[in-house]
């Protein structure tokens, strides 16, 4: 066993950490947040440094590595402040299914200009009346000679104002059973790349969190894309969307990760810089328990996390079948203890931590998306339990020594 990190990942991850501290500042995380405003500026320079695509091909500029280096960047950048640090990796995580599925044509099309900065991706799954059930779909795709069609509405698809394309997922078969015919497909959103109907965008305002990306709703009219926009086999959307979320699911967890320990070393500090009755509050047990207790507790999910990275990065043909299993674990276990690990934090800081200036109420509102997002965490028990019934239990017991 060898937990620690290669020369390699632990200059990635100071590299990340140094780049967020310089450029995440508290003015700037304010002004994106007042003016729910994505901070692209930002994003392009972290993409010049290369943070951005460390998982995708060299050919088209990508780092070459794992969803572990992406793991570490998302920590450190959500670390340094949640806002900002979930924005950047927002930006970029959907693409991950042209990562898996592209054509080569599709990766240098998509993926290079977004690896430069240039480029916001995103993906439109949740419908309105189907919400986490992706095995329903009344977004339609039809295929005319010269084109697909698309018909229908999305929701909750983040950074709909600005992504420069989106990934979705559409009913390809109409008599398909639930789950079946379906078809991942790309869509730009300049108008000069459609060959008909249109596509209407409307922003979903007043979030809880991530203020510093914009959530719309994505309406299609009879909206013409070219053939060659049908992104992985056509009928195999549904599991193209399932094998994108067994990577960014663990990804995503590592906002929750980076969330918590920054809400934490605010808490410390302050613990250890606030007097009351002439000793710092830290000495105090219901204090200094509670930080305890927390620590602990970090350290359990950072652990978690990098495993789930590490099997990801390293699955077999004996393990794979069991990766859905561990990214959901990681999808709702990493969230909600972060969620708790937050609001005790906003318990250190007594009434001052209700309050915008210390930061740690807006880490807990931001992080409290990330329960939601990519699938519920009833989703995931749901999926743990599928194929907890399913596993050998020789093999569970196996993993258990």
């Amino acid at each position: 066993m060898d937990f620690s990190l290669t020369r390699e990942q632990a200059d990635i991850k100071r590299a990340a950490a140094e780049f967020a501290r310089a450029e995440f500042t508290p003015e700037v995380a304010q002004e994106c947040e007042s003016n729910h405003r994505f901070p692209r500026e930002i994003f392009e320079k972290a993409a010049k440094l290369g943070f951005i695509g460390l998982d995708y091909p060299e050919e088209i500029g990508g780092g070459g590595l794992g969803v572990t280096e992406n793991v570490l960047v998302v920590e450190e950048f959500c670390k340094a402040d949640s806002g900002i640090g979930m924005a950047m990796h927002l930006a970029y995580v959907p693409s991950k299914v042209v990562k898996l599925f592209g054509t080569p044509e599709q990766r240098k099309k998509f993926l290079a200009p977004l690896v430069r900065g240039d480029w916001v991706a995103a993906i439109s799954l949740t419908e309105p009346n189907h919400g986490s059930d992706l095995t329903s779909m009344e977004t339609s795709l039809e295929e005319e000679d010269d084109g697909f069609v698309l018909n229908g509405t999305k929701i909750f698809t983040t950074n709909a104002a600005y992504a420069d394309f989106f990934v979705v997922l559409a009913q390809d078969e109409k008599e398909a059973p639930p789950g079946k015919g379906m078809t991942t497909i790309l869509v730009e959103s300049n108008p000069s790349s459609w060959l008909g109907g249109k596509l209407e965008i409307n922003e979903i305002p007043h979030k809880m969190g991530i203020r510093t990306t914009s959530s719309g709703e994505l309406v299609f009219h009879g909206l013409k894309v070219p053939k060659e926009n049908i992104l992985g086999e056509r009928g195999r959307g549904l599991l193209n969307v399932l094998d994108f979320l067994d990577e960014s699911r663990i990804e995503i967890a590592a906002q929750a990760l980076g969330n918590a320990e920054g809400a934490y070393l605010k808490a410390l500090n302050h613990a250890r810089q606030r007097t009351q009755f002439g000793k710092p509050i830290i000495d105090f047990q219901g204090i200094g328990h509670r930080l305890g207790r927390l620590w602990s507790h970090l350290q359990s999910v950072k652990w978690l996390t990098y495993y789930a990275a590490w099997q990801c990065d390293h699955k077999t043909e004996h393990t794979s079948g069991t990766l859905p299993l561990i990214t959901s674990m990681v999808k709702h276990h990493v969230p909600e203890t972060a969620k708790m690990i937050i609001d005790e934090t906003i318990t250190v800081f007594g009434g001052y931590g209700y309050f915008l200036e210390q930061e740690v109420e807006r880490r807990y509102r931001d992080n409290r998306i990330i329960e939601i997002y990519e699938g519920t965490v009833e989703v995931q028990l749901n999926n743990m339990v599928r194929i907890l019934k399913k596993l050998n239990l020789d093999f569970i017991q196996s993993t258990l020594i």
